[in-house]
């Protein structure tokens, strides 16, 4: 417990330490507010952001092609970083690590379709409405930031796992928290950037003023990484196949659910290659886009329904 609050700790104070660094270096946007001075500088750095968002969407790309699973990882990493920037958004708004929101300018006037993963809030919407009709008690902040450490903890207990099980000569790492999720190292990414998002979504920029919800980013982010966890399987089934075999088996591909739960997520990929998990690239790849198109359309009632009126879904049942 103390190590995953000091985890949750080092996500919010490692970024001020940052950018209070990089601030000295990077031009401060906070002085130029003035409605007929900040929005040319924000369009100056348009260019910026579709460049830099095509050399994201091409690492992808040529990390799935190339079969460069490492690519494409980063690739999803830096897909997120825009929503880290969310994430410093007290700090500055294009400086220092507010720097990083510069990736999604070109989206800043769009927002409907940056909220098309707006589904993903549900998990996070559950428990905020218990506690609130339970005892008016606001958990919003709280539950970011245990997601924030969870995740963290997760993904540091992961690779110190993997690296003394590679340190034993192991093929297939299946003990420890390898016993509860395949991929936890994945997973531990996954939902610390979950928490990173919520937080971002809920902190006040200036003014009163939030930044819309940025859940379409993340839902790729999310499935990218999945994706490049489901071609790590394909590789380890031809290093190790017997004892990959019986380690898929015992373990949950990244979190441990009923049965009953697994089924219903896995039942689009069955429906599709007959299968619960793909077996060649060309499936991995069909895995991402089905995936992402059902999420924008689960994700399509959060943006046409609009109630109550001058409130995001995130806001509920909150009305500061």
């Amino acid at each position: 417990m103390v190590f995953t609050l000091a985890l949750a700790f080092a996500t919010e104070e490692i970024p001020r330490l940052l950018n209070q660094a990089l601030s000295q270096h990077v031009p401060d946007a906070h002085g130029l507010w003035g409605p007929h001075v900040f929005e040319p500088f924000v369009d100056s750095m348009r260019t910026v952001g579709y460049v830099l968002l095509g050399v994201v969407v091409a690492l992808i790309i040529i990390g799935f092609v190339s079969k460069k699973r490492g690519l494409s990882s980063l690739g999803s990493i830096f897909l997120f970083l825009p929503t880290f920037g969310y994430f410093a958004a007290p700090m500055f708004f294009l400086a220092g690590l507010g720097l990083l929101k510069v990736g999604w300018l070109p989206f800043s006037n769009a927002e409907s379709i940056i909220r098309l993963g707006d589904i993903v809030y549900v998990p996070y919407m559950i428990p905020v409405y218990i506690f609130e009709l339970a005892g008016n008690i606001d958990i919003r902040m709280i539950l970011a930031y245990i997601a924030v450490g969870a995740g963290l903890f997760m993904f540091t207990l992961g690779t110190v796992t993997w690296f003394y099980g590679k340190h034993q000569g192991r093929e297939t790492i299946d003990f420890g928290i390898y016993k509860y999720s395949r991929h936890p190292q994945y997973l531990g990414f996954i939902i610390w950037s979950y928490g990173v998002m919520i937080r971002g979504a809920l902190t006040q920029v200036y003014a009163g003023r939030r930044y819309p919800p940025i859940t379409l980013p993340w839902v790729i982010s999310a499935l990218i990484i999945v994706c490049v966890a489901l071609m790590e399987e394909l590789d380890m089934r031809k290093k190790d196949p017997e004892g990959y075999l019986a380690y898929k088996e015992s373990a949950p591909f990244m979190f441990p659910i009923p049965k009953r739960l697994s089924s219903l997520i896995t039942a689009p990929i069955r429906t599709m290659f007959k299968t619960d998990l793909p077996q060649n690239r060309k499936q991995v790849i069909g895995t991402l886009a089905v995936y992402l198109g059902i999420t924008i359309v689960l994700s399509l009632p959060f943006l046409l329904i609009h109630w109550p009126p001058a409130l995001r879904w995130i806001d509920w049942p909150y009305l500061d």
